[in-house]
């Protein structure tokens, strides 16, 4: 999601429900083949699943099948996948992962989307951020692009459960964020030639009308600058990108077809002349172009005031004008909201509404008529709790790679998975830079084995912490301290996995980062089998 200020996050708001039109009718799209999705990423993230081993895949399946869900969302980063574009490079591992969990999903019964382009990994290859920039002006990089999505459409229809895949607008919109926050004037008026920005003003409007509607003053187009965030004009540079973005998907179904886009359902406030605000949509990008369905992130916030608690009722009413409004544009498309957001702990988005916790449940079951009429599925994003994990290779799946291995410590395989082997006075270490965030203390979990009684020295920057091990066992700490390297050592040989260095745990109220029930899963399988 962007990131916005509180005052920002109000007007939106404001500007959402006066938007809001009268219901519609839409045909039903409930069938035997309605999508039920959880996104996998088995015991750890996203981010570093493709480096993971995932040990307990097949247990970790069948509880997703078990649970009602007759589908999984696999996040598919770019950077990691394809770390190098001139010339094109695939990584070895996450495309060999990539077919294990495609063929353990279909032994459970489970189809496959994928979330193609995600933004965020911890692997070599370069920014990934500067990737999608390049996108607007880079033949190579579009080249790239291009070939990355075709090589991941024909590793997915090598399974007869691939079921297709779509975009995220929440992947592209680094660079609306950065492009409206640049402070220097020249290098706005050469980043607006360079991305065709200018010429794309210049085809929807002329320079008096550019100072009568958005009160920007140029002596020319070839002076013109990308507006900054919030400015009335940035209304222009949002078409521009959802244009740049309609384009791109359509580039991208020419070597994957029916490729969706999750669109961007909310609206952004602008500042209008004379004061107060106006809304800016981007519902160009509904019909998704060729797709034969619309992708879509929803979340209970939607529309609504900031820091209130509201009903279920409320949260059902909400839901349906929003997805009926959202039905107008997009040629009468059904929906797969792949990311539906019934909660969200997020601490920049403190400020959002929420759902009563006593509420929740009604909300859950209470979809099941609007989901039916309105959509072809849904997915859950959190079906897992996770913590933050800023350890690249945190399970030794690639051996030890990303880590430091002092003399007399090494990779070795036990009971067909990688474990880290550390002997007396040997070490191992990882420095993470500044991938945690700033959430208070640092928690570390971790798996460990020892045939005899040992300690595990557990380092983070000055502060170290110790654990008696003696079998197998998982463990738990909390460093008062903020560091960017983690190390073990320990007495003797013991054996160390699946390390987790984080400072905040997403919760989904589904199951803990352990696997046990939370408060919320029973109201999803009640809602996946009335589905």
């Amino acid at each position: 999601m962007k990131k916005r200020t509180k005052r920002f996050a109000a007007a939106a708001a404001a500007v959402q429900m006066a938007v809001l039109t009268s219901i519609s009718a839409f045909p039903s799209y409930a069938s035997n083949g309605y999508e039920k999705s959880a996104t996998y990423y088995s015991d750890d993230w996203v981010i570093n699943f493709w480096n993971s081993e995932s040990s307990r895949m097949d247990e970790e399946l069948a509880q997703i099948a078990a649970d009602g869900f007759n589908s999984i969302i696999l996040v598919v980063p770019w950077n990691e996948f394809q770390p190098d574009m001139n010339p094109c490079r695939y990584e070895e591992y996450p495309m060999e992962k990539f077919h294990k969990v495609m063929n353990a999903a279909g032994q459970h019964g489970l189809d496959v989307y994928l979330r193609v382009g995600y933004t965020w990994d911890y692997s070599e290859g370069g920014n990934g951020t500067q990737r999608y920039q390049d996108l607007l002006y880079d033949e190579t990089t579009k080249a790239a692009w291009l070939d990355y999505v075709k090589t991941i459409y024909e590793a997915g229809k090598a399974h007869s459960n691939f079921a297709g895949g779509f975009l995220t607008w929440e992947d592209f919109w680094n660079f609306v964020s950065a492009a409206g926050s640049m402070k220097d004037t020249e290098e706005r008026i050469k980043m607006a030639e360079k991305i065709g920005y200018q010429a794309y003003v210049q085809q929807k409007c002329t320079l008096e009308e550019l100072q009568q509607q958005y009160g920007v003053t140029v002596e020319s187009y070839e002076r013109l600058p990308l507006p900054e965030t919030g400015a009335t004009d940035f209304l222009l540079f949002f078409q521009f990108y959802d244009d740049f973005l309609n384009q791109l998907l359509l580039q991208s179904q020419s070597v994957f077809p029916n490729l969706s886009m999750e669109v961007r359902l909310d609206v952004d406030p602008i500042s209008a002349l004379g004061g107060g605000y106006i809304g800016a949509g981007h519902e160009v990008t509904f019909p998704c172009q060729n797709a034969s369905y619309t992708a879509a992130m929803y979340s209970v916030t939607m529309g609504q005031e900031s820091n209130t608690e509201i009903t279920a009722a409320q949260a059902l009413s909400a839901m349906e004008a929003n997805l009926a409004r959202a039905g107008s544009f997009n040629n009468g498309k059904p929906f797969y909201l792949e990311q539906l957001l019934f909660t969200d702990n997020t601490p920049q988005f403190d400020y959002n509404a929420k759902l009563m916790a006593n509420e929740m449940a009604g909300f859950i079951t209470g979809m099941e008529p609007i989901l039916k009429a309105r959509t072809m599925g849904y997915g859950i994003w959190a079906y897992r709790n996770y913590g933050s994990n800023a350890l690249f290779n945190s399970q030794f799946g690639l051996g030890e790679k990303g880590w430091d291995f002092s003399e007399g410590s090494s990779v070795v395989e036990r009971n067909g998975i990688n474990m880290a082997r550390l002997t007396a006075k040997s070490s191992i270490s990882q420095n993470f830079g500044g991938r945690l965030g700033n959430n208070g203390s640092v928690k570390v979990r971790f798996h460990g084995e020892s045939s005899e009684p040992r300690q595990i020295w557990v380092h983070l920057g000055s502060e170290t912490k110790y654990v008696n091990i003696d079998g197998s066992q998982d463990y738990f700490l909390e460093f008062a301290g903020r560091d960017n390297q983690i190390t073990f050592s320990a007495d003797g040989t013991v054996y160390v996995d699946n390390v987790n260095v984080y400072d905040f745990e997403t919760d989904g109220k589904l199951y803990s980062m352990e696997g046990t029930e939370l408060e919320m899963i029973g109201a999803v399988r009640q809602l996946n089998g009335s589905l």
